[in-house]
């Protein structure tokens, strides 16, 4: 009886320790731009003046943003900004050197959640972004879930 009673709070311990490695690592998880894969649909932006009229555009659209599982980042310049809480160094690095790469008319980058770069754009029109990410497969697989879920 002592035996298993050791066993068993030996597990619940790993268990528990495991648990809080995950959580506490879950912040680190986003250090590179591949970690959104399959998890996140990425919009991109190079703001061509500080940005503010990008940033306001994404914040005011916060609802539909979070609907298609997108995350967004607007390169200022001089900072990046984000709906994510935390961006790390290499994050940042990653994304600015993506935008580097593309055309400089190109300033707004669409990633669907398998990597790949959906659309480049000169400017933030987020119903066309909306529109684009409604017709991928996947996305609509999403919404057909959902309404089922919502059904039930």
């Amino acid at each position: 009886m002592n035996t298993n009673y050791l066993v068993t709070k030996r597990q619940i311990f790993l268990a528990v320790l495991v648990s809080l490695m995950t959580m506490t690592t879950h912040g680190a998880d986003m250090d590179r731009l591949s970690d959104y894969q399959w998890q996140n649909r990425l919009i991109l932006v190079q703001a061509a003046s500080g940005g503010d009229d990008e940033i306001r555009t994404l914040r005011q659209a916060r609802n539909e943003i979070d609907d298609r599982d997108t995350v967004w980042f607007v390169n200022t310049g001089s900072d990046l900004i984000s709906n994510q809480e935390t961006v790390s160094s290499s994050l940042a690095n990653d994304i600015k050197d993506l935008l580097e790469e593309s055309p400089s008319d190109n300033r707004v980058l669409l990633i669907g959640k398998d990597g790949g770069i959906k659309s480049r754009d000169p400017d933030l029109d987020l119903d066309a972004i909306f529109r684009r990410i409604d017709a991928m497969p996947m996305r609509i697989r999403e919404m057909r879930s959902n309404r089922n879920s919502d059904s039930e």
